[in-house]
């Protein structure tokens, strides 16, 4: 199927925005993951309005740009994460609607974004090491206490799923039909 004149300039205005998105949370990095989270928004607009193949489009070009473009490349990485993680989340919302259980739905979003937390960790050991972290001056004490460190880790990131699961519903429901009237 063949994307009209409009639904390109749709895209491609929401690609802009996006890449202006990762490129500021580059920049203020106090707000990285509202930043990050909210181009990532833009890829469930797109899905919504257009199509999987055309979000999936979006989500790439997205990504590329925003690699040459912004500032902190590993940003990047986490944005493209964000957006795969709805991606599928909305694939598993239209499930729900078509009278699959919740519960089965919160199951598979649960597996999507563990799955893609432990990529990220094991990426992040493999490139960097978590060495370093454990080395410094300030996080000389979490030597002895390695173990209640990833305690919390994991549990903020537990934390961080539940928020950002929900407020991105939460947006797309108030809010994404003003950004489809474009």
């Amino acid at each position: 199927m063949l994307l009209k004149s409009k639904d390109i300039a749709f895209v491609g205005i929401l690609m802009a925005i996006g890449v202006i998105l990762v490129t500021l949370g580059g920049y203020l990095e106090g707000s990285t993951l509202f930043f990050l989270a909210a181009a990532s928004f833009l890829t469930g607009i797109v899905q919504r309005n257009l199509s999987v193949t055309a979000s999936a489009a979006f989500l790439a070009g997205t990504t590329l740009l925003s690699f040459f473009l912004a500032p902190q490349k590993l940003y990047c990485a986490t944005f493209l994460g964000f957006g795969l993680y709805i991606l599928l989340a909305e694939y598993l919302e239209k499930l729900a609607e078509k009278g699959k259980k919740r519960a089965f739905v919160w199951i598979f979003k649960a597996i999507l974004f563990h799955g893609l937390f432990a990529l990220a960790l094991f990426v992040t050991e493999k490139l960097f090491g978590l060495e370093i972290l454990f080395s410094g001056k300030v996080f000389s004490f979490l030597q002895e206490y390695k173990f209640f460190f990833w305690i919390v880790v994991i549990a903020c990131a537990e934390i961080f799923w539940i928020v950002f699961d929900r407020a991105y519903f939460y947006f797309q429901n108030r809010y994404g039909r003003l950004v489809s009237g474009l």
